[in-house]
């Protein structure tokens, strides 16, 4: 199918995609998990733990049967005593507490066999035909064990020590779209409950939630006759740990298609939300909203390193309650305002992160089924082969419309743009460094649009406007993916952030966070060194057995 890019009425590209104002970007009704986690409860989806065998150090297997919606699907996960030697949250361990798998359908016992002994050895093994995710993760040395034993012991845990981790499991892989022979994401199907991008990957990853729970209950009823389960209390202050790194800024070059999707369903929902009139009703939710998260930021200590402070974005969501609220009293006083007049009226010296935060909670006064709709217009075609009928007139008319940037762009000088972009030998994972670093021939795995939309520039000059684009190709034949990539994007304007991946001076953080906070939806995305981010998934949501409950914040409420 080819993308047809909807009008849109969000922002100037040039703001949105500097990468300042990517990474300020927020989880919300968009974000994978939030989208999730609302289809679950709007569905009735049904996850019973149909068997489990786990003894009073954790090993053992533990199998899930899901019916979403009358489609069925397992998750099994093997866990086994925590060993000390090459365990590690990187792809490169080979000693995980957790390994599991999200199958599609019915499962057999030779099917699970199968997928308990291939899964450890990784790249030597292959998933079922079915399997649309593999999973492995590790056990937190701090807080786990404290867990089991006060179980053990009748008793629950201390939810302030749980606090300062977050999490009983962190997320050291979640492999699926045809790694390791996962089903590749194409061949789900338009109907399959986890049709919508990276919504396989994030279901697996709240199974790992309600796997940690089950885990901990479990061993502690195995260790004691006296053990309870954790209550309501405990099971709302645990998540998911994960990270990561500058793999996602990789994920941003080669998938622009649906970055523009995804940037664009949220400009464009922001756009008719921001035409809202102040009226009393608006100005009520909007306000609570403002409250919840202001205290939410205020509360939160996390260290975010280049990102700014929960208690700064904290003030800045007081100042913008506060501009609110004035409106609020001119429409009392008859001058009708929209919500829009408020946005544009912040202050520059308000942090982009709290802008967007604002941003992210209007979009609760957006109708369910506009949100759903811009979640579906998540499946996107993704193909950026080069069209060879085209013209170099044509070609060039591309360049002018969704290129423009790159001309204006205030390129580093040539000794400072020194990053390669590559996979390490030993671990194959993503690195960035200067190239006098690496090995002579490394396979530079990085999208430069800067130099190659200017060296396809240079070159087009010399051509016929007339000339057919396959014939400009067979005389230059290393533009062949630059062409394909402009082709495929110049009429996506929210396709391509604003950066230059050669800069030394380029800060990964921000793009990690575009995909990490906002369209996967972690929450407490923190900054490392500033080319890893740590961070915490389905913080807050609740676990299967208590969706019935009221949701705890905004960030998890369903409408109808």
């Amino acid at each position: 199918m080819k993308n047809r890019q909807v009008e849109t009425r969000g922002r100037a590209a040039e703001i949105v995609m500097n990468p300042r104002r990517l990474g300020a970007l927020q989880p919300g009704r968009l974000s994978a998990a939030r989208s999730l986690y609302a289809k679950m409860i709007r569905e009735h989806w049904r996850i019973e733990l149909v068997s489990a065998d786990i003894d009073r150090v954790g090993s053992g297997r533990v199998l899930y049967r899901i019916e979403a919606d009358g489609h069925v699907m397992h998750v099994v996960a093997f866990s086994e005593e925590p060993q000390m030697v090459d365990r590690s949250p990187r792809i490169i361990g080979s000693s995980w507490d957790i390994v599991g798998a999200l199958i599609d359908g019915e499962v057999s016992d030779a099917e699970l066999e199968d997928t308990r002994t291939a899964i450890p050895r990784l790249y030597a093994g292959r998933a079922t035909p079915e399997t649309l995710v593999w999973f492995r993760a590790n056990r937190s040395i701090r807080v786990f064990d404290h867990v089991v034993e006060a179980l053990a012991a009748g008793q629950q845990p201390d939810v302030d020590r749980i606090a300062e981790v977050g999490y009983l499991l962190r997320n050291t892989g979640l492999d699926g779209n045809g790694t390791f022979g996962t089903k590749d994401f194409q061949n789900y199907g338009p109907e399959h409950p986890l049709a919508i991008p990276y919504s396989a990957q994030l279901f697996t990853a709240y199974m790992m939630r309600e796997i940690s729970l089950d885990l901990v209950n479990l061993i502690a009823r195995a260790r004691s006759a006296e053990s309870v389960e954790a209550d309501v209390t405990t099971r709302g202050s645990l998540a998911v740990g994960n990270g990561s790194a500058l793999g996602l800024v990789l994920l941003t070059m080669n998938r622009p298609q649906l970055v523009n999707a995804w940037i664009s369903g949220y400009e464009g929902l922001l756009a008719d939300v921001l035409e809202q009139r102040i009226t009393p009703d608006v100005f009520a939710r909007v306000d609570e909203l403002l409250r919840e998260a202001i205290t939410f930021k205020e509360q939160d200590r996390t260290d975010y390193g280049v990102f700014p402070s929960g208690e700064a974005v904290a003030v800045d969501l007081a100042l913008i309650r506060r501009m609110l609220r004035k409106a609020e009293g001119a429409h009392a006083a008859g001058i009708a305002m929209t919500l829009g007049e408020v946005s544009r009226s912040i202050p520059s010296t308000v942090t982009p992160d709290a802008q967007e935060m604002f941003h992210s909670l209007l979009l609760e006064l957006a109708p369910v089924e506009q949100v759903i709709e811009a979640t579906r217009a998540l499946i996107v075609d993704e193909r950026k082969q080069a069209d060879p009928t085209a013209t170099v007139a044509d070609l060039s008319a591309q360049i002018s419309r969704g290129y423009a940037w790159v001309s204006e762009f205030a390129v580093a000088p040539h000794e400072d743009r020194s990053r390669i972009w590559y996979k390490s030998r030993n671990s194959e994972e993503p690195r960035s460094g200067p190239v006098a670093e690496v090995p002579d021939r490394t396979n530079d795995l990085a999208i430069d649009l800067i130099g190659g939309v200017r060296e396809l520039q240079h070159a087009l000059s010399d051509a016929a406007p007339s000339e057919r684009i396959g014939r400009f190709l067979a005389r230059h034949p290393q533009l062949g993916q630059i062409v394909g990539y402009v082709q495929a994007t110049a009429d996506l304007p929210y396709a391509t952030p604003h950066m230059d991946v050669r800069d030394d001076r380029f800060v990964p953080a921000y793009i990690i966070r575009l995909f990490n906070a906002f369209c996967y939806g972690l929450d407490k995305t923190r900054d490392v060194h500033q080319r890893n981010l740590r961070g915490l998934i389905f913080e807050n949501a609740h676990f299967s057995r208590d969706l019935g409950l009221e949701a705890r914040d905004w960030r998890w409420a369903v409408s109808a």
